[in-house]
């Protein structure tokens, strides 16, 4: 039996419990590995080729560029906005400054880089001549091209071409602000130094020309306008004078104020009259209903009302007393006949009438006085009427005299206003000064415009650094196939048999071995299919055996076990992996069966050169097994081909799973290990009858080739007999890739006690 040494089958049995399902942490996704500081370290040094190269072409790039490309210079004209304006006159100007905020400054600059100043610095300097400018580039001449072939107007081409003109000179002038300042840069980028400085200055003079000529083209056209509507007020102030005098004329008002004044006067003092006049009437009717009450009780004189107030009733009052006293000492002394009694009588009745006539007389004349009282309250009133409703018809026309009069004042200011202001602008217009001056023209500059040639390859190393690490991640996380042991364990959820490095023979060995057989060299399937014994201290062989060892160690029966090799897809080196397993196992004493199970390909029939009737034939009766049996003359290994491969067609429909697992339950008692080459699970064939009537399989996965979704198509067709896969074997694997990732010592250089397998 094959012993297997003890060192490499410790770290093999290590790797396996690390891969194996429910152990460690998965750290495989379908997508790809997901990169951990470790991971990324170990896929850049495996990149390095290709970041190294992605660096070195953009490198070259920039010194290409850098050689062919012209230099280019930047000259800069330093200009201060100034909000202040100075004030020559005390007239405001018809167009104030830009003012202080931040969106004017800004304005000013948008202003500097707009299309309309280019056109004048384009035509001052006669740019559109300049090839610099004017020649247009390889896919603008193409353009050009096709368009004139379809007949483009020749109009249309110039202005076309005055744009395009004006588009460069745009991308090379550069406007900014220099912090929050009132201070623009103004720079352009020319090939030539002198170039761009002149179109730097001549930028800037325009600035300052564009600001004076939009100034002064402001003021004159206010200035023509005030003019224009200086006229028209003019004619409209004297029509409003002419209609203020034809009103005045129209209703006699010579001094509607005056006369207002004097018939309010005239109105006041009808009033107090009024007044007075109305209490001298009460006073009369109040006097004239005391006579009247007088009269009414005048039968005894001496009782009247002193309110009478008239001497001449006084006088009678005291004569009627004193002849009343005389009458009644008479008609007392002498009785009533008594002639001084009769003469006393008839004085009283005299003085009574004299007194009733005085009376009438007083009545009458307070009768008068009231009644022209009164007739003078009427006639005051009647006065005062006249002087109310002439004080109306003089306010009347005096609020339409007043709206003329403020009417024709207003016309007469804002004409005075307007007359002023043409002065003003007029004056103006000789005084323009732009909102900004250069402070620091622009120099020709001495070195072009970019940084140093060692900076920017600098910045181009590490730009190129970056892009090639960039699509380094890239292509490891678009990998769809394996790179490693631990990786297709855990995606597969199988046990890690080992990895098989791609076969390398140096030229003086290959010479060796076919000087030592003189017969024709075999091809190179042949020598792949017996590269573990031609060099049997090789990474390959060690490698081949620590995995033999690993799968008899592990085997469930003690002799007779048949083990099934199987792939995926073709050309993942199943059939070499086969034929050096089944020579190594030979080699270590191991009596070893080599059944080639892919009738299809025949790979392994091919690979010994046998030209006989195979397994095929043996399942279906037509040869015996012992007459298709053939034996490796240099490793004594028993095979037994697929098939003739000297008759072609289809031996598929041949093979019957009952009879290969009736001839392997056979043969197994003869051998104590059977090897089957099973056809492609995908491509070839489903390898079902072979698996299904082995003991165990083993699936080999060709090293950063394989796509994942084939394997697991594979395992999937396999279905429940996927259970017997001993594990995975990665084949073809690069040794420089595996010596990067320190698998060198674990996989591809076994132990020295590995060295001494049986």
């Amino acid at each position: 039996m094959l012993v297997p040494s003890s060192g490499n089958f410790s770290r093999l049995d290590d790797e396996a419990e690390s891969a194996s399902p429910g152990r460690g942490q998965r750290t495989v996704a379908s997508g790809g590995a997901s990169v951990d500081l470790r991971n990324l370290w170990l896929i850049l040094r495996w990149r390095a080729r290709l970041i190294a190269l992605i660096t070195l072409a953009t490198v070259a790039l920039l010194i290409g560029a850098l050689v062919i490309l012209p230099p280019k210079y930047k000259a800069t004209t330093i200009v201060l906005v100034d909000p202040r304006q100075p004030h020559v006159t005390k007239t405001e100007a018809v167009l104030s400054g830009i003012g202080a905020d931040v969106a004017a400054v800004e304005s000013q600059v948008e202003l500097i880089a707009s299309s309309a100043l280019a056109s004048k610095v384009i035509a001052s300097l006669k740019l559109a001549d300049d090839p610099e400018l004017a020649s247009p580039s390889p896919l603008e001449h193409l353009i050009d091209g096709v368009l004139t072939l379809f007949g483009r107007d020749p109009d249309v081409f110039e202005k076309t071409r005055a744009n395009r003109i004006i588009d460069k000179f745009q991308r090379n002038l550069t406007v900014r602000r220099r912090g929050l300042t009132y201070v623009l840069e103004i720079s352009y980028v020319a090939n030539e130094p002198a170039k761009a400085a002149g179109i730097a200055n001549a930028v800037a003079e325009a600035y300052l020309d564009d600001q004076r000529s939009a100034k002064g083209e402001i003021t004159a056209r206010a200035s023509g306008w005030l003019g224009e509507r200086i006229e028209e007020m003019r004619e409209r102030v004297r029509r409003s004078e002419e209609a203020v005098a034809a009103y005045r004329s129209a209703h006699n008002l010579v001094d509607v104020t005056q006369g207002n004044k004097l018939i309010n006067r005239q109105i006041e003092d009808l009033t107090l009259q009024i007044a007075l006049v109305r209490s001298r009437t009460a006073d009369a009717r109040a006097r004239l209903e005391r006579v009247e009450q007088a009269a009414q009780r005048n039968g005894n004189p001496a009782t009247l009302s002193e309110a009478l107030q008239s001497p001449v009733i006084a006088n009678l009052r005291s004569q009627y007393a004193e002849a009343a006293r005389v009458e009644a000492e008479y008609s007392t002394i002498y009785g009533n006949r008594h002639p001084g009694l009769i003469a006393a009588r008839a004085q009283l009745a005299d003085l009574r009438r004299q007194i009733e006539n005085e009376i009438d007389r007083i009545q009458a004349g307070v009768r008068n006085e009231y009644q022209t009282a009164v007739s003078r309250e009427a006639a005051l009133e009647g006065e005062l009427v006249k002087l109310k409703q002439q004080s109306a018809a003089l306010s009347e026309a005096d609020v339409k005299l007043r709206e003329l009069e403020r009417e024709a004042q207003a016309n007469r200011s804002l004409f005075e206003q307007f007359l002023g202001r043409v002065k003003e602008t007029s004056e103006q217009q000789s005084l323009q000064i732009a909102d900004a001056r250069i402070v620091s023209p622009a120099l020709s500059p001495l070195k072009p415009d970019r940084p140093a040639t060692l900076l920017l390859i600098a910045i181009a190393a590490c730009g190129g650094l970056i892009l090639g690490v960039g699509i380094a991640l890239l292509l490891e996380q678009t990998r769809q196939s394996f790179r490693s042991l631990r990786e297709a364990a855990q995606f597969l959820s199988l046990p890690g048999l080992g990895m098989l490095p791609r076969q390398a023979e140096d030229a003086s060995a290959a010479r060796r071995r076919i000087a030592a057989v003189p017969t024709s060299p075999p091809t190179a399937a042949g020598r792949s299919a017996r590269f573990a014994l031609d060099h049997p201290q090789s990474p390959y062989a060690k490698n081949l055996r620590a995995i033999c060892a690993r799968l008899l160690r592990t085997s469930t029966k003690p002799t007779g076990e048949t083990l099934v090799v199987m792939s995926a897809l073709p050309g993942e080196g199943k059939s070499t992996f086969a034929c050096n397993f089944a020579r190594a196992a030979e080699g270590a004493g191991v009596r070893t069966l080599l059944i080639d199970g892919d009738i299809y390909t025949a790979a392994s029939t091919r690979i010994f050169g046998l030209q006989k009737p195979g397994l095929s034939e043996v399942l279906g009766g037509k040869i015996s097994f012992w007459n298709a049996l053939a034996k490796d003359p240099e490793s004594g290994l028993h095979v037994l081909g697929a098939r003739d491969v000297s008759i072609s067609g289809d031996a598929a429909k041949d093979i019957n799973p009952a009879r290969l697992a009736s001839f392997l339950r056979e043969f197994s008692k003869l051998f104590d290990l059977i090897v089957i080459d099973s056809p492609a699970i995908l491509q070839n064939g489903d390898g079902a009858p072979h698996i299904e009537c082995a003991d165990r399989a083993v699936l080999l996965v060709e090293w950063d080739h394989t796509e994942r979704q084939a394997v697991t198509d594979a395992l999937d067709t396999l279905d429940s007999h996927a259970r017997k896969l001993a594990g995975v074997v990665l084949n073809k694997v690069s040794p420089g890739w595996c010596r990067l990732f320190d698998y060198g010592g674990s996989y591809l250089e076994p132990a020295a006690d590995a060295k001494r397998a049986a």
